[in-house]
């Protein structure tokens, strides 16, 4: 609760001045612990920024990789490796008749394909302006009609017809718009249009190959009657199915299929897909058009420069980032700059805040423990040699062409380097056993009852990111999430269920600055209640003095001064 004080009013001393100077004095100790939270907040923003930097760093390079990880152990799942798209390439004779591309898988050379047939579906277009007829029956749904006899008959408000076995209701005021709606929601497996300034209508099955199928059905003779108005043709490919006759109605007519595509590969012949895309031994082929006549040659061979320019990507990014953290580790410590107290913000201009807090800032994590422990696991990971591969002599990093730099004083360490005609040689000649190298899978374990790979197991970039999610793991514990709980699950969910069970949501700093926060409020409680004492004796005195001075003014009255 606050109080006007009235002070210096028998002294005429500047009490509240001398009090503020008493106070600095006994502030300079909360001001001290406070700059040691500010540190710690900064220490821990540097963890987040850290790990921010790790997640970034292994959700992109899998992106670019194109590379799966387990569920159970989050590392990279070996069996995706046959999967990339960016290993080999394929190059088609005639793209207008078919394009290829592959993945790892395909072997190398040359294959040959002839496109028979294309798959198709099964369509249907009006053969006829269909306006008239149309309008007909729904203008004249819910009319009266005189009958033979001469009593009007009530024409039904509503009538239904089915398409593959899924009804659509037409009702009195539909239009063929509200009609075509229906049928496209109807889940019957087809999509519908209607183009009213020429009055023709287009149905055609969503799948292609023989399980497209379309049928039309009429349940009374309305139904037919808008079947037939329909005016359809019937086709599959370059087949025709069903023409419109006025003696033949379509709604007798037996389910239409559609059409395999058809083709022969490398000397087989009759191979059918029910789809334009095949994949045969690695290599995607995407039927453009058939060509019974013409044989295409599809060449496959390992894409050099693609395979290279992945890699030396990687290393950049991992060079990057080895930067940062040694930069960190080595930066100078200034100790004469302490974080600014409110006090010395107010006294100085912003640039001038900006370049204190910048020294000040600097060396918060030379040689941090976490830090080093990490980025030597990381350095480890590079020097292990892989498992032996079963096809191929490879079994290092340095074999590919990819070495740590040559210490110098003052150099980082750890970072990679690529010897580019030894990385491209060995990618020409040997492709399967540089990506075994990098990315074989880990083998697992059983840690307290979970399933973890083990250390140093895989290839070599497979250990850099587990070393690297173990290491985010550390720094978790050590500075929390911050605000990138979601970005840590999606590299590994059990990163944020380990950090609650261990650490129950409060890392290590997040409890050190608590507990700096109770301190500061015991400080904070401390100086009130001296700077109370300090009021409270200045009141006294002035009382005391105000005391004296009106025993001296009665004295010098009665001695008749």
């Amino acid at each position: 609760m606050s109080s006007i004080r009235l002070t210096g009013l028998a002294t005429g001393i500047d009490t509240d001045a001398m009090i503020k100077e008493l106070m600095k004095a006994e502030r300079t100790r909360v001001d001290k612990v406070q700059q040691d939270k500010q540190i710690l907040q900064w220490r821990q923003e540097l963890y987040n920024s850290i790990n921010k930097d790790f997640a970034n760093f292994i959700l992109n390079t899998r992106k670019e990789f194109g590379l799966n990880v387990t569920t159970i152990t989050g590392s990279i799942d070996g069996k995706s490796l046959n999967n990339l798209t960016w290993v080999k390439k394929a190059v088609s004779s005639n793209e207008n008749i078919v394009k290829a591309s592959t993945t790892s898988q395909a072997a190398n050379g040359t294959h040959e394909i002839t496109v028979h047939r294309l798959a198709d579906g099964v369509k249907g277009v009006s053969s006829k302006d269909i306006r008239e007829d149309i309008d007909k029956i729904l203008t004249s749904l819910g009319a009266e009609i005189d009958g033979e006899d001469g009593e009007k008959i009530k024409i039904p408000e509503s009538f239904s017809f089915e398409i593959n076995d899924k009804t659509i209701t037409v009702n009195k005021n539909d239009t063929m718009s509200t009609i075509i709606k229906r049928i496209n929601d109807s889940g019957a497996g087809v999509q519908a249009s209607y183009d009213a300034n020429i009055g023709r209508f287009f149905i055609q099955t969503k799948t292609t190959g023989t399980d497209a199928k379309l049928s039309f059905r009429g349940t009374d003779e309305l139904s037919r009657n808008f079947i037939d108005a329909l005016k359809l043709n019937i086709t599959s490919g370059d087949t025709t199915l069903y023409t419109y006759s006025e003696s033949e109605h379509l709604f007798d007519k037996d389910q239409f299929t559609g059409t395999n595509a058809l083709i022969s590969f490398n000397g087989a012949t009759g191979i059918e897909q029910p789809t334009n895309q095949f994949t045969i031994n690695g290599i995607s082929l995407d039927l453009r058009q058939a060509d019974p006549d013409t044989k295409i040659t599809i060449r496959v061979d390992t894409d050099v420069d693609a395979v290279y320019n992945k890699i030396k990507d990687f290393v950049d990014k991992y060079n990057e980032i080895m930067d940062k953290m040694g930069k960190l580790l080595s930066e100078k410590k200034y100790r004469d700059y302490r974080p600014l107290t409110s006090e010395q913000k107010e006294a100085m201009k912003e640039k001038e805040i900006e370049l204190w807090e910048e020294k000040a800032k600097s060396g918060i994590l030379r040689n941090d423990t976490v830090i080093s422990s990490i980025m030597q696991n990381i350095r480890s990971s590079l020097y292990s040699k892989v498992d032996k591969l079963e096809n191929s002599p490879l079994n290092s990093l340095y074999q590919l062409g990819i070495e740590t730099e040559e210490y110098s004083p003052g150099a980082i360490g750890g970072k990679l380097q690529i010897d580019e005609e030894k990385l491209r040689k060995m990618i020409t000649e040997d492709v399967n056993g540089v990506l075994e190298v990098l990315f074989s899978e880990a083998k697992t374990t059983i840690e307290d009852g979970r399933t973890v790979p083990v250390k140093e197991s895989g290839g070599v970039i497979t250990r850099i990111f587990n070393n690297m999610i173990d290491g985010m793991s550390d720094i978790l514990g050590k500075a929390g999430p911050g605000e990138d709980s979601n970005l840590y699950r999606n590299i590994n969910t059990r990163l944020m269920i380990d950090f609650v069970t261990e650490h129950s949501s409060m890392s290590t700093l997040d409890k050190d600055i608590k507990d700096i926060d109770e301190r500061i409020k015991d400080l904070n409680t401390m100086l009130i209640n001296k700077e109370n004492r300090y009021y409270s004796k200045f009141a006294a005195m002035e009382k005391f003095i105000q005391q004296m001075n009106s025993q001296s003014s009665w004295l010098m009255q009665q001695l008749g001064m």
